[in-house]
């Protein structure tokens, strides 16, 4: 998952260095309203998805059934 995430952000970075360099010799491909605008969606949507991740992991995830409670104070295996 690591080397995903890092891929996908070394890819983003390399697109918006391009397009930097682009705008540089006048060269406009995208506005940077549309960059700035679709940056600011990913952003919402990455800060979304971590409030889902958390919201899931605290409320809806249901370990206790899954594990012997007889087995000891320790980490046990599942039942």
């Amino acid at each position: 998952m690591k080397t995903l995430i890092g891929i996908l952000a070394a890819l983003i970075t390399l697109a918006f260095i391009g397009l930097l360099i682009l705008r540089v010799w006048d060269i406009e491909i995208l506005s940077l309203e549309t960059i700035a605008r679709s940056s600011v969606t990913l952003a919402i949507l990455g800060i979304t998805s971590l409030i889902l991740i958390v919201v899931y992991g605290a409320f809806l995830k249901n370990d206790s059934g899954n594990y012997n409670n007889k087995a000891g104070n320790r980490a046990h295996p599942k039942a």
